[in-house]
């Protein structure tokens, strides 16, 4: 074993709790930083490893992979302990440009910037794949990385925390940041609890038919389940401006709020099928949504009165899109790109497809039923 080998090792070692002192071995390759005797988590100095971390893997690098969950070893994607939030596997791409701006941050104002850009960006704290560490997670390991204040470390920790960031058991058993995060819970999950209480009274209050079952919120993601044969009134539940998943049974749609109240419809999970109905001056219209490849098949139940409807020109959900496109436009082509959470590339739909979406205002209240 190479002498790097076992530098690394006793840093896994040291992450899964081993109780390896940091002034062992990072004297070695930095002995002109202060070692702060009250930090006992191990880390190679950043401008040693600069030029030789690959920035897509960037701390997992230094650190390894995450550690198993304190339960048994499940397949992949099928730990029960899992939410149903995380379960949905983030952009691989986005997750790594995010962690990378982590570790590439060259003082504290920087590392609080990367972490707003991304909180404001909408960014998935907790999302996470197999093995690897959440964004919220590297925010964590990128204090320790940098080694940044207690202060700092303190703001940064509170901002992901305040929107929602869960942390793995290993980074809080670290002395400096379990003291941190004792101090910052007493103030965060009152006020998480209380967001929480909100959505609740707003997702029952959307309820027509079944009921709703669970919540989850991971910064500007909302996430709703409802029994398999739920009716709801999607405008009632959808954040600002951010993204939502409603799921119905095993049938899931994301709706993307967008400026101007327009809700716009991106993604269905695979296998999945739901029917929208739209109120207009002749009836309630059915419009059904699947899944179908990289697509969303998008099918008029009614097809004489969408018929009628076209003759006299009245509009059908004006405030709202289906992959960036109009509800006319979308049901003349058939279906819609998947471009959401679920879907493969995750393509971003260009804005030029929202441009006239400030003049619409909401007129229409569309109901979302699993088929």
């Amino acid at each position: 074993m190479t002498s790097k080998d076992k530098l690394l090792k006793k840093i896994f070692g040291a992450l899964e709790g081993v109780d390896i002192k940091q002034s062992k071995f990072v004297s070695k390759i930095d002995n002109q930083k202060e070692i702060k005797p009250e930090d006992t988590m191990p880390f190679p100095s950043r401008n040693v490893h600069e030029n030789k971390i690959n920035y897509g893997k960037g701390l997992d690098y230094i650190y390894g992979t995450k550690p198993l969950s304190n339960q048994a070893d499940y397949p992949e994607g099928l730990n029960p302990f899992a939410s149903a939030l995380q379960k949905i596997k983030p952009s691989a791409e986005k997750l790594s440009w995010l962690k990378s701006a982590v570790v590439r941050a060259k003082s504290p104002n920087e590392l609080h910037k990367a972490v707003d850009e991304a909180l404001a960006a909408g960014a998935r704290l907790n999302a996470c794949n197999d093995g690897e560490w959440s964004f919220a997670e590297y925010v964590v390991l990128g204090t320790h990385f940098h080694r940044l204040e207690k202060s700092d470390r303190k703001k940064l920790i509170r901002k992901v925390m305040l929107s929602g960031a869960e942390f793995h058991d290993t980074l809080l058993q670290n002395k400096l940041i379990g003291e941190i995060y004792n101090e910052l819970q007493p103030e965060a999950q009152p006020q998480i609890d209380e967001r929480l209480e909100e959505l609740e009274k707003a997702g029952e209050s959307a309820v027509q038919e079944g009921e709703l079952i669970d919540i989850e919120i991971d910064n500007k993601m909302l996430f709703m389940e409802f029994s398999e044969d739920s009716k709801v009134e999607v405008a009632k539940i959808l954040r600002e401006l951010g993204s939502n998943i409603l799921k119905m049974g095993n049938n899931a749609v994301e709706v993307k709020s967008e400026k101007g109240d327009i809700r716009n419809y991106t993604d269905m999970s695979n296998g999945s099928s739901v029917m929208l109905e739209f109120p207009t001056s002749i009836g309630k219209l059915n419009i059904v949504l699947y899944q179908e490849a990289d697509q969303v098949q998008v099918r008029v139940e009614n097809k004489e009165m969408w018929a009628e409807l076209q003759k006299r020109g009245e509009e059908i959900g004006k405030n709202c899109l289906f992959g960036g496109v109009k509800l006319k436009e979308t049901v003349e082509r058939g279906s819609f790109t998947r471009c959401g959470i679920w879907s493969e590339k995750q393509k971003e739909v260009s804005e030029k497809l929202f441009s006239w979406a400030d003049k619409v205002r909401e007129n229409s209240k569309e109901t979302c039923r699993a088929l």
